[in-house]
């Protein structure tokens, strides 16, 4: 379990704040757009206006990111794709939300939702810069939400970050850990490393893992070690690190270095890793 406490708590604060806005900005992870988005907090929007940032658009497959486009269009959300990390967040706002917000009053105010990790810290953390201000002290705003001001006519809300109450599926768990929105210590390392491997294989084959590995290999086991001597990953007596091995494994598919996957597409996603399947 997720501290259930905290996301009933979370999805309190988003309700309160729902008639404060004109749409509601989700950021996902543009490489499990659907198993990042935050479906705790799905009946909490009213029917506000969605719209869907695809972030970390660098690291996924780029056909599978335009699929995803058409899937959130088709739906009526308005849908961007970026990489936050280097974008700037003022900007982005102005050029590519504010123009899709369908509000026909001056001031836009709009909140912004998404899962740890899926980049939404760093994408607030770069619009409190210098020019923006964050008021996070005004009476009646809970720890964890608050205003910026963006420019005179534009606030966005930030809010707390939504989580799943518990992993109901071995799918979704292995698409969070390849994305690095679990923390992979917490798992049996060799275990957590077989799971992203194994869904790699499953759907881009064994190519692009030979690619970054530099070599060829028959399993998981027999990457692991490959992966462990190319780095010279030893630990006493000689013995291969295998922990340190499947550990470095993961972090470099998370961070896009063994590739552009995409680990989910509408087509196939719509089976039991859907995160609301009981």
């Amino acid at each position: 379990m997720y501290y259930p406490g905290h996301i009933q708590k979370a999805k309190r604060q988003i309700q309160n704040y729902m008639k404060s806005v004109d749409g509601v900005v989700e950021l996902l992870d543009a490489r499990i757009p659907l198993t990042s988005r935050a479906y705790e907090a799905e009946r909490l929007f009213q029917n506000k206006q969605r719209i869907v940032v695809l972030n970390k658009s660098d690291l996924a497959d780029t056909e599978i990111t335009s699929m995803w486009k058409e899937h959130f269009r088709a739906q009526g959300s308005g849908v961007v794709e970026a990489s936050l990390r280097s974008t700037d967040a003022r900007n982005f706002i102005i050029r590519e939300i504010v123009p899709l917000l369908k509000s026909r009053f001056y001031e836009k105010r709009f909140m912004v939702v998404g899962m740890p990790n899926v980049g939404k810290s760093t994408f607030i953390n770069r619009l409190k810069g210098k020019k923006s201000l964050a008021v996070g002290n005004r009476p009646g705003i809970s720890r964890g939400v608050q205003w910026i001001n963006v420019s005179k006519s534009i606030s966005v809300l930030d809010t707390p970050g939504i989580l799943y109450s518990e992993l109901r599926s071995r799918q979704v768990t292995t698409k969070l850990l390849a994305v690095g929105s679990l923390p992979y210590e917490k798992f049996d390392p060799l275990d957590a490393f077989e799971m992203v491997l194994s869904l790699i294989v499953e759907r881009y084959g064994e190519v692009p893992l030979e690619d970054y590995l530099g070599e060829k290999f028959a399993n998981g086991e027999e990457f692991v070690e490959k992966f462990c001597r190319r780095r010279n990953y030893l630990a006493k007596q000689g013995a291969l690190d295998t922990t340190r091995g499947a550990h470095t494994f993961l972090r470099e598919v998370a961070a896009g270095k063994a590739g552009r996957f995409s680990f989910e597409d509408p087509k196939s996603f719509y089976s039991t890793d859907s995160p609301e399947t009981e």
